[in-house]
């Protein structure tokens, strides 16, 4: 970047912080100032609803960054950030905060979170917006657009519920990668194929693996979740969440996935993305989209939970990462019966793991496409026909496909961490159901609820 154009952001963000700072939040509201925590969450949600706030991002960056640039009321916005931190620190002088309930606790951290997002989404929109005719918003990605970098972190943090760095999240990558690469290499040797990566790539494409012209995996899916609801009580307390039904999408090679999950129908759909369906998929997939993944955890906790009961922005990362965490079961669940069906899961492992390196390749250290491939090659060579769509896919989505990797392992950190602390004391079932009951949450809010839990034992 030049040092012209640098001065340009600066200057921006000065003005949009000095424009910011100059507006008063008490013209805007009429609200007197909350007497306790319950009134005072009462009124965020009130206002929250009001100002069109939260619900989910858009995929692709140009549509997300128009959007947020079309916002009329970020004025507004401000001052009810501004009349939140004047409410929250009379709340705190006033003894009220140290009143709040578990649930209420939660809440406020959840506040607090989308408050501070709010904050830096005016202030960069702002300073974006006075760039006026030297805005670059490029098709080739973030970091060939004005204030590229600047909008990657928003969006991070957007997506990811985490102020993670990106050096964290490449170092998380790293590790992430090499920890798949090593169960990929074991379960290649279990298999007989140790060092003939060229013979294990043509065995693991050969028709064994597909199943049949108009054979459908229907009965095998149905077959496994039956199998995964006999084996939950070896990881989940008693509940009451039914199965989810299971039929094949019609959307076929048009919608490029193998499964997806509807909340509002409570249905798994197997698509025919291929040409053919590949049975290496079913386990994981299972898991990921049905149970314990998406569905499970939709419906585990209903509306009455902390999370669900104030409005809030998507937590992907929650939601994702639980589902990719969950596939490290398959033994425990009673599926993963052959290498190869693990290896199905270990396969996307390095697929999300391979990820977070290039999304943050591309679109922070402004990595051409050229190195990506280079990079992906140089690591998953095994892997060839995806590096095109992943790339691509990073470039477009900025910040969206680490969700899985990192809410993974922020779920596997936090669990590990419970079993240190508490040793024989430690119960799978509990730390699930903890992390589960409120329904998603910011990622980094998860640490709140281990301590709650730990100071309710």
């Amino acid at each position: 970047m030049k040092i012209s154009k640098i001065c340009i952001v600066l200057s921006s963000l000065a003005v949009a912080l000095i424009s910011f700072s100059q507006l008063s939040f008490s013209a805007e509201s009429n609200q007197r100032v909350p007497d306790n925590v319950e009134q005072y969450i009462a009124n965020y949600s009130k206002t929250f609803k009001k100002l069109g706030l939260g619900g989910d991002l858009e995929f692709v960056y140009q549509q997300q960054i128009r959007k947020i640039q079309n916002e009329k009321n970020q004025e507004a916005q401000w001052r009810f950030t501004e009349q939140l931190e004047h409410n929250r620190k009379h709340l705190e002088s006033s003894g009220a905060l140290r009143e709040a309930n578990q649930c209420q606790s939660l809440q406020l951290a959840i506040i607090d979170f989308e408050a501070k997002l709010l904050r830096e989404k005016i202030i960069l929109s702002k300073s974006y917006k006075g760039l006026a005719g030297k805005i670059i918003l490029s098709d080739q990605g973030l970091a060939q657009s004005s204030m590229g970098k600047e909008w990657y972190r928003y969006l991070s943090k957007a997506w990811l519920s985490s102020d993670i760095s990106p050096d964290d999240l490449v170092k998380m990558g790293n590790a992430e990668l090499e920890r798949a690469l090593d169960q990929y290499r074991r379960l290649q040797k279990n298999m007989g194929y140790e060092g003939r990566d060229a013979e294990f790539a043509a065995y693991l494409s050969s028709p064994v693996f597909q199943y049949e012209d108009g054979t459908s995996p229907q009965a095998d899916y149905e077959k496994r979740q039956g199998t995964v609801y006999q084996n939950l009580g070896k990881l989940f307390l008693p509940n009451a969440v039914r199965p989810p039904a299971i039929s094949a999408s019609s959307r076929g090679m048009s919608f490029p996935v193998d499964g997806y999950y509807i909340p509002e129908l409570g249905t798994f759909y197997f698509n025919k993305a291929k040409s053919h369906y590949d049975r290496r998929s079913i386990d994981w997939l299972l898991l990921h989209e049905s149970t314990p993944g998406h569905h499970f955890q939709n419906r585990y906790t209903d509306q009455t939970a902390c999370a669900k009961a104030i409005p809030h922005s998507a937590y992907s990362t929650f939601i994702e990462g639980w589902g990719a965490y969950v596939e490290e079961y398959g033994h425990e669940l009673g599926l993963y019966q052959t290498d190869a069906d693990e290896l199905g899961a270990v396969e996307w492992n390095l697929v999300r793991s391979i990820r977070v390196i290039l999304d943050v390749g591309m679109n922070h250290f402004a990595w051409s496409e050229a190195q990506a491939k280079a990079f992906w090659q140089s690591k998953l060579p095994m892997l060839p026909d995806l590096a095109d769509r992943e790339i691509k896919r990073v470039r477009s989505w900025p910040a969206q496909a680490i969700t899985y990797k990192l809410g993974a392992v922020k779920f596997r950190q936090l669990r590990d961490q419970e079993k240190q602390r508490l040793g024989s004391q430690f119960s799978i079932q509990a730390f699930h159901h903890a992390v589960l009951k409120n329904g998603p949450l910011p990622i980094d809010v998860l640490d709140l609820v281990l301590l709650q839990t730990s100071q309710s034992r």
